[in-house]
């Protein structure tokens, strides 16, 4: 077996190891989110107001009740549920009647049975029995309104992980023409914590994530995305969320010559400590890792970080304000931070470059020192509608080599809004670089430019239209010379098909650019 072979299998293997230990912590620790499971002849599903709306024969279970009625409403943003018609209620008893509202954070709510005395009979937790009082204001038995909105998915039961997502099964997704799209399982996570909405999959967000598993802590989810070799690539990837912190694992492409596998870690310590770790392993290339610790201090954090690739390993100890305005607030004012830094860098074998002669041996360790200054300027109004606004960063580093180098960059933005649904922002910015090698008693000027334009067109909720161009141009006196890709463009497109579905088309195109043209097309369906 070939040593790539063999890192990359234990990479997977650790990977696969990492989200067994956090599964079995989750299982362990309670639940970070209630879970609610509903069945019924038919479940409508309302994504823009987080509503299930169980018909016929339906059936609840939120961990301390159960519920039997003709139809049950459940609002995930509430965390409320309401059963109407022929109601049936088991907690430690068994009650009957005609409708009942339940708040699921409290488990405490009302039964109404107009048949008996006292007609609404309250309940707290898994007991039913008294007399409810109901607050002055309050309607425990209040509907949520969905007005004439079509679901934007149906299915037959769903398990829902409240403040984090709905589990779909037997789910059709309705489409334009009321035709649908069937999934066995279908997840929609509407969580806002970052271990939810951030992905590490190796396909720049240019992809169709469908996510069908979920747990109270967990989502799982497959990505198709183009791939030049292999037309089709697949990819998978699970996200594990914990109360200060999360994992994503996922692998992509998961068929074809060249497989990618990321883990990434991040720990909220405490409220001003957090670590994040991450690691990716490359078929033919190998396992690169990066850790990072940082903790704030007042106004500044303190930064201590490494990495390790094959052939190259390094660490970092740094230093770097918050952001310090000029004047009272932190509104449309001057602003400043600084950074300072020492650092190691380690090459298992250092090969010589310009303007070393090619007989020289380069030290394998170098270490590093570096002062940064960072400007930003005010808002400055252009009349109503157009506004401009600009930075200064200076980085100064001298390292072992001996080596020194100074980099700027200079920015000025101008913002336009035209109407009010189109707007546009354009950038212009310089970056100067300076190199020198005094023991060899050369210098490098090197200057990069690049202009962005974006126009947006936002239209509300029915279409958005976003286009962006970026122009590139560098030089320099460096032998070695300087690359840099001249022309991209870039769309994002979105609208509504139905009243229940809205389409999202991402794409970018690189004008033949080391012979690749179209990048792949990201494709996302949004309620």
């Amino acid at each position: 077996m070939s040593a790539s072979r063999t890192r990359l299998i234990a990479a997977v293997s650790a990977f696969l190891a990492v989200a067994a230990i956090t599964g079995a912590r989750s299982a362990q620790a309670a639940p970070l989110h209630p879970t609610v499971s509903l069945q019924a002849g038919f479940i409508g599903f309302y994504p823009g107001h987080l509503i299930l709306d169980g018909i016929g024969g339906a059936y609840l279970d939120d961990g301390v009740l159960r519920v039997h009625a003709d139809h049950i409403i459940l609002d995930m943003r509430a965390q409320h549920y309401v059963a109407a018609g022929s109601v049936t209620v088991q907690g430690s008893t068994v009650a009957h009647g005609d409708a009942l509202g339940i708040d699921v954070a409290s488990h405490a709510g009302v039964l109404v049975d107009t048949a008996s005395v006292p007609s609404s009979i309250a309940i707290h937790g898994a007991t039913i029995g008294g007399a409810a009082t109901i607050a002055p204001g309050d309607d425990p038995l209040a509907l949520p309104d969905v007005g004439f909105e079509q679901p934007y998915a149906r299915a037959s039961a769903a398990v829902a992980h409240l403040g984090a997502d709905v589990r779909l099964r037997n789910a059709h997704v309705i489409v334009p023409g009321g035709e649908s799209i069937g999934f066995p399982s279908y997840v929609y996570s509407y969580a806002s914590s970052p271990g939810y909405s951030n992905t590490n999959i190796n396909t720049n967000g240019e992809d169709l994530p469908i996510y069908f598993g979920s747990t109270a802590d967990s989502i799982q989810g497959i990505h198709l995305s183009y791939n030049t070799i292999t037309k089709i690539a697949f990819g998978m990837d699970s996200h594990f969320v914990g109360e200060r912190s999360y994992v994503l694992v996922s692998g992509s492409p998961l068929i074809g010559p060249t497989k990618v596998f990321n883990l990434t870690w991040q720990d909220y310590i405490n409220d001003h400590t957090s670590q994040t770790f991450n690691s990716s392993t490359t078929t033919g290339f190998g396992t690169s890792n990066a850790y990072d610790l940082r903790d704030s201090i007042h106004r500044s954090f303190l930064e201590l970080s490494g990495f390790g690739q094959p052939d190259n390993s390094g660490a970092l100890f740094a230093w770097q304000s918050f952001n310090q305005y000029f004047g009272s607030g932190s509104g449309s004012h001057p602003y400043y931070y600084l950074r300072s830094e020492y650092g190691l860098n380690h090459v298992a074998s250092q090969g010589t470059f310009d303007p070393f002669p090619p007989d020289v041996v380069l030290p394998n360790n170098v270490w590093h020192t570096a002062f940064e200054g960072f400007l930003g300027t005010q808002t400055w109004d252009l009349g109503q509608n157009a506004s401009i606004y600009g930075s200064a960063d200076l980085r100064d580093e001298t390292d072992t080599l001996p080596h020194r180098q100074v980099s700027q960059v200079y920015r000025l933005t101008l913002y336009t809004r035209w109407t009010r649904t189109i707007s546009t922002n354009f950038s212009e910015s310089v970056a100067p670089l300076f190199d020198s090698y005094p023991s060899v008693n050369t210098i490098y000027h090197s200057i990069g430019d690049q202009q962005t334009l974006s126009m947006n067109y936002d239209h509300g909720d029915p279409f958005a239209l976003s286009v962006y161009g970026i122009h590139s141009t560098a030089s320099t006196d460096n032998p070695s010379g300087v690359t840099v890709q001249p022309w991209e463009l870039s769309g994002t497109l979105r609208f509504r098909a139905t009243r229940s579905l809205s389409i999202e088309v991402t794409r970018s195109y690189f004008f033949g650019f080391n012979g690749e043209r179209f990048s792949g097309l990201g494709l996302q369906l949004l309620p």
